[in-house]
């Protein structure tokens, strides 16, 4: 049977529609849940997961890029059979170190709340941590289909995923409510695991019925296949890397919880203020910066087996032409997104989190421009791994890891600055890291970007956006006099002002247009009027 795969573009338009999915139910569970339960509450939970962000980037982050790299390659030059021996030999491994990791965090889940300077995470700490073991299986099943260049298993495994979480981690936190705050951030981190667990059981779904595809019809002799060691040893060459590189950015992550969290606490914030802003900045503002990484994220996915794939064929046009590409959808995508939420910061959060103080729209404000960089140092790390450079994004991210605390930990402890600190140091970092990841990228490549096109014609409609939003709103909330009314009107001014902008100084393409949701229908409309090439 012939292995059924998928375009670049659909392949990263197909993660794309399911990552948007996924953050909508998210955003639909996480704001509501914010409002009902506080922002102590929700800086308890943020510290457990990022405590298990970390852990899962050890366990599960880069044997999937792997998986997908090497079961592209083998499925290029007809080894079909060896792809699915390389998946078994990386599911018993990163499962086994999943299962490891569990255990260690699960026993010293006390020790890891006092380090991070907020004991009271403990419990959601401890309800988390199954999902460590768990992932790390969903994972290697994810680069697994990743690899055949078929994204469909893993988009419905992350919504099926995304929606036992929200629905177990909503019911469970208003269950834990009377008992106390930290009670109630255990049951919400609890539906994380309950929801890896139903993507888990979606996954198996689709393997079941793939394993005849890879029934090897040229008849390889067992003593002519690679043996599980060699296997096991290319894994670990591609993935040690990866995950160094992979882990910088959770490990930036916990550098704010305890950066954060002890530097409030010596600029003379009680702990629990302190728990309430570190809530503010990293689960309410973060969560809307975390929202354009659905395009990224998928784009990356889609990405890396893609050009491993052009590699493997020494299309080196082709490698270049894919990565001009994703350089300028991550444009296209983060810096709209990070100037509307910097103009409208404090509307927007004022919209959703009602309940809480200004320093949350000064947080919001300060923290996002972070999505240009953020976006960019995401597509600009795939690029890098799909050429077989992953040592390279590891060391400028850790550079940038090294600013981004030097920043924080200078600025936090100043009262009138506190965590607009960290937010400018995560700015700091994260701008580092892809300036100087798109610098080896030019050097290796050797090919010179389209400057005008993929970031002057995006920056020009940003802009016109930025002055549509400003207005807009302003005016619209003397006449409306009401902050919602007056921010959904901005906003959706705003964004139809920078696609028609956009389109007219010809700063998209189709094949950009088409990774958008109805833009295959609507590039076409566009196409015939001229407006389009």
């Amino acid at each position: 049977m012939e292995i059924q795969k998928q375009s670049f573009i659909k392949g990263a338009a197909i993660l794309a529609a399911a990552g948007l999915i996924t953050k909508i139910i998210g955003a639909i569970y996480r704001i509501p849940l914010g409002r009902i339960v506080g922002s102590e509450v929700m800086g308890y939970s943020q510290t457990g997961y990022e405590v298990y962000v970390w852990a899962l980037t050890i366990s599960a982050y880069a044997i999937p890029i792997a998986i997908s790299k090497l079961v592209s390659e083998k499925i290029e030059t007809g080894r079909k059979e060896e792809a699915h021996r390389i998946f078994k030999v990386a599911l018993l491994f990163t499962s086994s170190i999943g299962l490891l990791l569990s255990l260690i965090m699960f026993r010293y889940a006390d020790v890891v709340a006092s380090l991070f300077r907020n004991p009271g995470a403990y419990l959601a700490i401890v309800c988390i941590v199954p999902s460590i073991f768990i992932f790390s299986i969903t994972g290697t099943l994810r680069g697994y289909f990743q690899g055949m260049q078929n994204m469909i298993p893993s988009a419905l495994s992350q919504i099926t995923e995304q929606l036992g979480r929200v629905v177990f981690g909503f019911v469970l936190a208003l269950m834990f409510l009377p008992y106390g705050n930290q009670q109630t951030a255990g049951g919400a981190n609890a539906g994380t695991a309950i929801g890896g667990a139903i993507s888990v059981v979606t996954l198996i779904y689709f393997y079941r019925k793939s394993r005849n595809q890879f029934r090897d019809t040229e008849g390889i002799v067992k003593r002519d296949r690679e043996s599980t060691f060699g296997i096991l040893k290319k894994i670990l060459i591609i993935s040690i890397p990866i995950t160094i590189g992979g882990s910088m950015m959770p490990i930036m992550n916990l550098l704010d919880t305890f950066i954060v969290m002890d530097r409030l606490l010596a600029a003379g914030y009680s702990s629990e203020t302190a728990v309430s802003m570190y809530g503010q900045l990293k689960a309410m503002a973060g969560s809307f910066v975390n929202l354009p990484q659905v395009l990224t994220i998928s784009l990356a996915a889609s990405l890396v087996p893609a050009i491993a794939e052009s590699m493997a064929k020494k299309d080196y046009v082709g490698v270049a032409k894919k990565s001009e590409l994703s350089i300028r959808v991550s444009l296209i995508v983060g810096l709209p997104a990070a100037m509307g939420l910097f103009i409208l910061a404090d509307p927007i959060m004022s919209m959703m989190y009602p309940e809480e103080t200004k320093t949350l729209g000064i947080a919001m404000a300060y923290l996002s421009p972070a999505i240009i960089f953020l976006t960019l140092v995401q597509t600009l790390t795939a690029i890098l791994q799909g050429m077989g450079k992953e040592r390279i994004p590891v060391i400028n991210l850790f550079i940038g890891a090294v600013v981004k605390i030097i920043v924080s930990y200078t600025l936090t402890s100043i009262p009138y600055i506190n965590v607009r600190g960290a937010a400018l140091g995560t700015v700091a970092g994260y701008s580092v890291a892809a300036a100087l990841n798109m610098i080896y990228i030019i050097k290796y490549q050797g090919y010179g970007l389209n400057y005008i096109k993929a970031f002057f014609k995006p920056a020009a409609a940003t802009l016109a956006m930025m002055v549509a939003a400003y207005l807009t709103y302003n005016t619209s909330i003397k006449l409306l006099e009401s902050n919602s009314l007056a921010t959904l009107l901005s906003i959706i001014i705003a964004a139809s002002i920078y696609g028609v902008v956009l389109i007219l100084i010809r700063g998209i393409s189709i094949e950009e247009l088409q990774m958008a949701p109805g833009g295959g229908r609507l590039s076409s409309i566009l196409k015939k009027k001229g407006l389009l090439k």
